[in-house]
């Protein structure tokens, strides 16, 4: 008997999920295709800048170096214009994705009065709300997962410039990229359960993501116990790609010196460069090194991707106990 209760179990969550495939197909094909057309955007401009990057010579000198900064430079004027516009825009991406698939979720079933219907079905409000946001959650997680490992490629130059941890790249990773999604797709989900209106649900899970994307900003540096080291260069980013949160300097007696005071010794970068490499003057930074990145990666995609999921199982209780 119990191996039979556990097949017509596995049967009804078959044909749970095989319903809100059906009842949600249009809007998950939609997702798919503006996943498609982003990697195919992302695939053109990214073999642009690449390509640039090897003719430029910016991909063979080292960014430690002065020289290099000349070099990356001039790359920047001639092919810059996609990393620009993606520095810009692709941090928000994740929460782009996530809010406009999980805003109409429930949100439509309340506006188009299908609840009414779609809910007495035999599995019961709940089941029904959990089915369709496991599954486009899962499609929402997959197609950003996959469209991360394209973004790692697309801004290789960038993280090769400017480091891993940059604000922009480090949002491009995919794990980044899933937490952001499934955090504004939590977010937009619940906001159609409780508001039962679409396009305010949406907004609400846009303008959440973007305060969740500041959020992990200000937390990031955080995640770990800095490190503190000494330093006789100026150069930026170093070799290790560590990221300094923080640095001061010192005369070549050890003594702390004010900011201000040790740029006037220098007329320019490059006599402020001699002074901490050849004059006796040490930097010292507070920083997360670099072999942190993939830790706090998974760090911060964790606790969004939490926050995401905590919503949706709110959305499906409020379906459940409040919802009529």
């Amino acid at each position: 008997m119990s191996a039979v209760a556990a097949a017509s179990s596995a049967a009804r969550r078959a044909g749970v999920l095989q319903a809100s495939w059906l009842r949600h197909r249009s809007a998950l094909l939609t997702l798919l295709g503006v996943l498609a057309g982003a990697a195919v955007l992302l695939a053109a401009t990214g073999l642009y800048i690449h390509a640039g990057f090897e003719d430029s010579g910016a991909a063979r000198c080292d960014p430690g170096a002065e020289a290099c900064a000349r070099v990356w430079k001039a790359f920047l004027h001639e092919y810059g214009t996609p990393i620009r516009v993606g520095e810009a825009l692709l941090p928000f991406l994740g929460g782009a994705l996530g809010a406009f698939t999980g805003g109409p979720l429930v949100a439509r079933e309340f506006e188009h009065g299908t609840f009414r219907f779609a809910w007495t079905q035999g599995a019961g409000r709940a089941r029904w709300t959990a089915a369709g946001l496991a599954l486009a959650g899962a499609v929402l997680g997959v197609g950003s997962a996959l469209l991360g490992l394209l973004l790692a490629w697309w801004s290789e130059p960038a993280a090769r410039q400017w480091g891993r941890f940059s604000p922009a790249v480090f949002a491009q990773s995919a794990p980044s990229l899933v937490g952001r999604a499934l955090f504004a797709f939590g977010v937009a989900a619940l906001a159609g359960a409780v508001l039962r209106r679409t396009v305010v649900s949406v907004g609400v899970g846009l303008v959440v993501s973007v305060a969740g994307s500041f959020a992990g900003e200000a937390l990031r540096f955080h995640y770990l116990p800095p490190l503190e080291g000494v330093v006789h260069s100026l150069l930026e980013p170093a070799a290790d790609q560590r990221w300094v949160g923080s640095m001061w300097f010192a005369d070549p007696a050890g003594r702390r010196l004010p900011d201000g005071d040790f740029y006037r010794l220098g007329q320019d970068f490059g006599g402020l460069e001699r002074l901490v490499r050849d004059g006796g003057y040490s930097v010292h930074q507070v920083y997360q090194p670099g072999e942190r990145y993939w830790p706090f990666q998974i760090a911060e995609s964790g606790w969004m991707a939490a926050v995401g999921i905590a919503a949706c199982a709110a959305a499906v209780w409020w379906v459940r106990r409040r919802a009529s």
